[in-house]
């Protein structure tokens, strides 16, 4: 566990020092205090994910907390609390840093572009029920670029597991690694984004996948705050869990 612990520390000191060195070499005036209420956001959203069969409803809020330590890296927190089959706890909280626009820039075919990097891990904490075995490092990276008046972003997400972790998707504990893509196109019409999502997992260690698809939109309310909504429905998947049904989620983002 020291181990794990310390190789997440070091993600998160890479993207610190990386970030801090390149605006170093930039020479910026009089930077802005590290800990500034403005360098903060919040985010907070429902989930709920339903299961076919003989597999139960699982609901969960997520707390999310994080800061910029400069421009471009972030670093947040995520507490989730899950209730399913008569067991209510925080689960696996969720360390983790992001390093944006680490390569960007723009052409005729795709527009702006950018390149986002980051890691982290989940604790496990919580009751056995959510719990994971051992703390589960992780590493993704993200793609974003204009196509004509669309928004695209792709991510993609790889979970060291290693011992039995709880996954929401599957509504259940896995031992295998999870590699997550996440594909997003989305059109902005004043303060509101409408869009299409497609989730894939997949289990990689046991070959199991779930594939979802479905819509996803935001409102901007304000300068520092928006709702989002989405809901995915899964068009194939492969598990020997209960297969999920729909997975929907609401919720409210703010930046001070």
């Amino acid at each position: 566990m020291k181990r794990l612990l310390s190789y997440a520390t070091a993600i998160i000191a890479a993207l610190t020092l990386g970030q801090f060195a390149v605006a170093q070499a930039a020479a910026p005036a009089d930077p802005a205090p590290l800990f500034a209420v403005n360098n903060w956001y919040f985010n907070e959203n429902v989930q709920l994910n339903t299961f076919k069969g003989n597999g139960t409803t699982l609901v969960g809020l997520n707390q999310n907390l994080g800061f910029n330590l400069t421009k471009d890296v972030v670093i947040d927190l995520n507490i989730p609390v899950y209730t399913q089959d008569d067991h209510t706890s925080v689960s696996n909280i969720d360390l983790g840093g992001k390093w944006g626009n680490l390569f960007g820039g723009k052409n005729s075919v795709i527009g702006d572009w950018n390149i986002d990097v980051g890691g982290g891990i989940y604790i496990h904490v919580g009751t056995e029920y959510f719990r994971n075995a051992n703390v589960n490092p992780y590493l993704n990276a993200n793609f974003n670029c204009d196509l004509w008046v669309l928004d695209f972003a792709q991510s993609v997400d790889y979970r060291f597991v290693g011992g039995d972790s709880y996954i929401t998707w599957l509504g259940a504990k896995t031992d295998s690694d999870v590699m997550t893509l996440v594909t997003d196109l989305s059109y902005a019409w004043n303060s509101w984004k409408f869009g299409l999502q497609f989730d894939q997992l997949y289990y990689v260690n046991v070959g199991e996948y779930q594939l979802f698809l479905g819509p996803v939109a935001s409102w901007a309310v304000a300068s520092n705050v928006s709702l989002n909504a989405s809901v995915l429905i899964p068009v194939a998947q492969e598990v020997v869990t209960a297969e999920a049904n729909a997975v929907v989620k609401a919720g409210i983002d703010i930046k001070f």
